[in-house]
């Protein structure tokens, strides 16, 4: 399910969250994002049995992913979040 999708063209950065099937931890990853000013382009929600995966495009940015990834990690119910390839 495509939750927020902006115009596509740009490059932009993925980033996949594994995580508890948990209405607050999409919100905490939400307060986060908008705490660093950095809003998905894409935002895709999957769920199976009691695991959720998130997949977020962000434009590129600043270098500052890698701190941003540690946040995520650091959120409770949130097993994994890495960078997958640019787009």
């Amino acid at each position: 399910m495509t939750v927020i999708a902006a115009p596509l063209g740009q490059r932009s950065t993925q980033i996949e969250v594994e995580a508890d099937v948990d209405l607050g931890v999409t919100s905490r990853l939400l307060d986060l994002l908008v705490i660093h000013n950095r809003f998905p382009q894409r935002m895709n929600l999957a769920r199976e049995g009691t695991t959720m995966t998130v997949t977020l495009s962000l434009a590129e940015g600043t270098s500052a992913e890698a701190r941003l990834l540690a946040k995520m990690r650091a959120i409770p119910g949130v097993r994994r979040a890495d960078e997958l390839n640019a787009a």
